[in-house]
């Protein structure tokens, strides 16, 4: 066939890519690969909990161990964490592994390249910890295919492409020892580009072992692009993150990926305020042998999080991206040995030969699993609205739409109407002898804790009270999720027993919302808020949320490490100062009185010791805890009865603050009502 002219000749060769999905740099072609990709294109999708999807285009360049070749009786990982094509489950070809002239630890079978993994390379703790890869000790060897890697295109510029890992290949330490340290200096670093040991605080030399050495061919790695990075300062918390590099491989930064100019163009949702799927990766089954922990949490299962390039709060820290595609700016230990690494380069789209991947689409990681369908009504809810109005003082107003889940003890029954004229100060109360004389009969010797009819009634010394539905505020939806904020102080208790320094990942208060204190029934109950509020249906419904505990606003009090619960207090950024509080409802300002902060403890509450506010203007509300540390350690945030944030705190002994606690809960598992909505606007 003849080409008749340049414009078929450019036709010729798009229909030639399209059958073989393979571009390379062809001598003579008129046409630069570049034109058959794409910039990452950005879409409004409800779904996403930043309101986004982006698609990436993908390539397939370089190849790595992947697939784990297993037979029947394998099981070290949980099925939710797995990918189509993780497992190579044949019983035939692990004979043959096994039972081949392994020369190397690298051997080809029938045309395909082969990885064995041997007992050395196991972690300690590997069979031990929850949600990380459970070795069979049993067994001396594991074995991987090696694979095509699979790329996302950031961006494309003048014949160069920015390719991002789509899983996390492999899981390393961004640091070798627990020591100031910055990307330059970075064992990583030197790891991902094959340097030697003058490139690195260890002195490791990686000098042909390195990634780049193991996932390219030297025909690859010609067309790999050695490229500048900018390593800024830590804007959060002002840490350096080293000198500028130029670097082949590298991983992302904080100013790529949520804070730069460029992060919105890579295909990720700018800012910090949102759980984005854009920023969502599972490792590969080979990194997971290799240490990379997985998330257990429904919405997120099998997500793993990842190092970025920017330090931490401390030089002993890095930041990372959670599971659920937040953004920890305060980081973890440099020498973190469950993170997965999501490596980063420029290539020469004149030299690589790529091939062609498809599309990559962030909204395709958002999960419901067929065991958790929905079996229940899904309430009409939506997030908070917040109205311009120069009627109401500080010139607006929110409306959170409200649901009942849960119960919890609130309206005190009372033997007989109460005269001390405080009733509707101290929370609902119901004057009722016969029903409190049935409580009392039904009491006897067996307890506090008595049901009539359907009714669940808690006695508190000689004093009753009814279990009602608990009222929340819909601080978020997203990704078939609600974030819940109840609209009451539902209890009183100390955020800590003891005077001391203490972070919110090592309270008595943390403990006793979750289930898991030990002791201290005499302050805070014999049984925790957790197993008092949510039936077993309820719990199913209840999320495990990842809790960000950065320092406080103010004084830069540190807060601690991150935590994982159920249950939990909002944090001093939840409420003000941040584009997150204002999503949740809440006035930025801290010098305005914020109606959304007030909170009225219930009559079970003021019984358990909440202090009320007397002052006509604010009668019956109460001041409620925060997580954040306040002005030291051994203080804690709250909001008082004004509606104003106390940033310097009070003393984490403080017997008579209010309790608000906050759920994520996965909607559809279990009912949840639709109520009136809550509103800041005056009567």
């Amino acid at each position: 066939m003849r080409i008749a002219n340049k414009r078929l000749a450019v036709l010729f060769l798009c229909l030639l890519f399209l059958l073989q999905g393979t571009v390379s740099s062809a001598e003579g072609a008129d046409h630069p690969p570049s034109a058959f990709f794409h910039l990452p294109v950005i879409e409004d999708d409800s779904r996403s909990s930043s309101g986004l999807k982006a698609t990436w285009s993908c390539v397939y360049f370089g190849s790595y161990p992947s697939a784990e070749v297993v037979n029947s009786a394998w099981d070290s990982v949980d099925d939710y964490a797995l990918q189509e094509g993780d497992l190579i489950r044949d019983d035939a070809l692990y004979a043959r592994l096994e039972a081949a002239d392994w020369q190397t630890d690298i051997l080809e079978l029938d045309g395909i390249s082969y990885l064995r993994i041997g007992l050395d390379r196991a972690p300690a703790s590997g069979g031990t910890r929850e949600q990380h890869y459970r070795w069979d000790y049993s067994l001396p060897w594991h074995y991987f295919r090696i694979q095509p890697v699979r790329w996302r295109i950031l961006d494309l510029q003048d014949h160069k492409a920015l390719l991002l890992a789509d899983r996390m290949p492999d899981c390393v330490p961004f640091h070798g020892a627990d020591a100031d340290t910055a990307w330059d200096r970075s064992t990583l670093r030197s790891w991902l580009n094959g340097y030697g040991a003058e490139a690195n605080d260890l002195k490791a030399d990686y000098t042909g072992n390195g990634f780049i050495d193991r996932a390219f061919t030297p025909r690859e790695r010609e067309a790999i692009l050695p490229s500048p990075c900018r390593n800024p300062a830590n804007r959060d918390y002002g840490t350096g993150s080293g000198t500028d590099t130029e670097d082949c491989l590298f991983i992302l930064s904080n100013e790529e990926v949520f804070e730069g100019e460029n992060a919105g163009r890579y295909g990720f949702s700018p800012g910090r305020d949102y759980d984005d799927p854009a920023k969502r990766f599972t490792s590969t089954l080979y990194a997971k042998c290799r240490g990379a922990w997985w998330s257990p949490v429904d919405a997120y299962a099998g997500n793993s999080f990842w190092f970025m390039r920017t330090s931490g709060y401390t030089p002993r820290s890095v930041t990372y991206i959670c599971d659920f595609g937040y953004i920890y700016s305060k980081g973890t230990l440099v020498t973190c040995d469950d993170a997965g690494v999501l490596p980063a380069m420029w290539i020469d789209l004149d030299k690589a030969e790529l091939t062609d991947a498809g599309e990559t689409v962030s909204t395709d990681i958002i999960r419901t699993s067929d065991s958790l369908a929905a079996s229940f009504p899904v309430p009409d809810i939506g997030n908070p609205v917040i109205t311009a109005d120069d009627t109401v003082p500080g010139g607006c107003f929110t409306r959170w739409n409200a649901v009942a889940f849960g119960h919890y003890p609130q309206t005190e029954i009372l033997r007989k109407p109460s005269t001390d004229g405080n009733s509707g100060t101290f929370g609902n109360t119901e004057a009722n002898p016969e029903l409190f004389a049935k409580l009392e009969a039904a009491a006897g010797d067996s307890g506090s804790e008595v049901t009539i009819g359907s009714r669940k009634y808690i006695r508190l010394e000689s004093r009753w009270f009814r279990c009602d539905p608990i009222i929340w505020r819909v601080l978020e939806v997203a990704d078939g999720t609600a974030l819940l904020l109840a609209d009451q102080c539902l209890d009183c208790a100390p955020y800590h027993t003891e005077y001391r320094d203490v972070a919110w990942e090592q309270s008595d208060l943390r403990s006793w919302l979750n289930g898991t204190l030990k002791g201290h029934t005499d302050v805070y109950g014999a049984r925790s808020f957790t197993e008092t509020a949510f039936t077993g249906e309820e719990l199913r419904s209840l999320m495990v949320s990842a809790i960000s505990n950065e320092s406080n606003y103010y004084y830069g009090t540190g807060c601690g490490s991150g935590t994982r619960d159920r249950v939990f207090l909002l944090s001093e950024e939840d409420v003000f100062h941040s584009e997150k509080a204002k999503k949740y409802g809440f006035r930025l300002s801290d010098s305005d009185a914020d109606p959304g902060r007030k909170m009225r403890p219930t009559a079970y509450a003021a019984a358990r010791g909440a202090w009320q506010s007397v002052n006509s203007a604010t009668a019956g509300i109460g001041f409620w805890f925060l997580r954040t540390n306040g002005y030291t350690r051994d203080n804690v945030v709250y909001a008082g009865e004004k509606g104003y944030l106390y940033n310097r705190g009070i003393p984490v002994t403080c017997p008579d603050a209010g309790i608000v606690p906050a759920i994520r809960i996965r909607l559809g598992l279990s009912p949840v009502i639709r109520v009136e909505d809550i509103s800041t606007r005056p009567d």
